[in-house]
């Protein structure tokens, strides 16, 4: 892997961006210029992070940002065009283009919901690798979050009504990803998503909802316990108890006390 020139790094990423109107092409020198940096020396084994299904360049950090900054303008100026790239890339089988395929997904100021919601349900593969999935619950879904409210809520509603559980994970992580934002306040809308789930978990999603009350305790752990109690008071699922069990340790001594007796009535 060569060391990282940034002046070098910005006349190749200058030239790759030439091609943007012609993802094809674009993606076959998307390829050629990540394997010039790929570090080849690493193996899946000597990284602590989870392995992946895609296949990995393990590409230096600041070839990602360089390449992210030089897209932005890009995608702003002609949404359509860098649509249809982000469309073009995540076919391509290696982890670092799959995840640029995210990030114009989630850049592309589109005006029509339904062609992101459409591309969501390609991405949405139950077996796609958890960083993939992180990425694309969080940053390939920004412009549905950020403007169309009302679509991003149904798109999550209807995961979370799914039979299948990887999905329905798909629809907790996506949940965790609104709760996440910053100055993230509207709790009744992830409370109302997350109620029916909570009366009745699977044992597949259980860590999943773990993390997402784990994630509303920090935004506000009086309006999560209260939430939590409210839970109690409607079901006595033996799987939701034991779930709220296992949630008390984040609460401060008097939440927590305060939960262990709507636990015991």
């Amino acid at each position: 892997m060569p060391a990282v020139n940034p002046t070098r790094l910005k006349g190749q990423i200058e030239e790759l961006l030439q091609f943007f109107y012609t993802p094809k092409v674009f993606q076959r020198r998307l390829q050629d210029l990540c394997s010039l940096y790929a570090n080849r020396s690493l193996h899946h084994g000597n990284t602590p992070q989870p392995q992946p299904v895609s296949i990995m360049y393990h590409l230096p950090p600041p070839l990602v940002r360089q390449l992210q900054m030089d897209l932005k303008p890009h995608i702003l100026k002609d949404p359509q065009a860098a649509f249809e790239l982000g469309k073009e890339l995540w076919g391509n089988t290696h982890f670092e283009i799959k995840q640029l395929a995210l990030y114009i997904l989630g850049n592309t100021p589109l005006e029509e919901p339904d062609l992101i919601l459409e591309q969501l349900e390609i991405c949405l593969d139950p077996d796609l690798d958890e960083r993939l999935k992180s990425t694309l619950l969080s940053t390939g879904t920004l412009t549905l979050q950020n403007n169309f409210p009302i679509e991003w809520e149904n798109f999550l509603q209807s995961l979370l009504n799914h039979s299948d559980p990887k999905m329905i994970g798909f629809g907790i992580q996506g949940l965790q990803a609104s709760v996440e934002r910053e100055n993230f306040n509207n709790f009744p809308m992830a409370f109302r998503l997350l109620s029916p789930r909570l009366q009745n978990p699977n044992s597949t999603n259980m860590e999943e909802l773990e993390n997402l009350i784990e994630k509303l305790t920090k935004q506000s752990p009086t309006e999560t316990a209260f939430f939590l109690k409210q839970t109690l008071s409607i079901s006595r699922s033996p799987e939701t108890i034991r779930l709220i069990k296992r949630c008390l340790p984040l609460f401060t001594e008097s939440i927590r006390q305060d939960l262990k007796s709507s636990l015991e009535h």
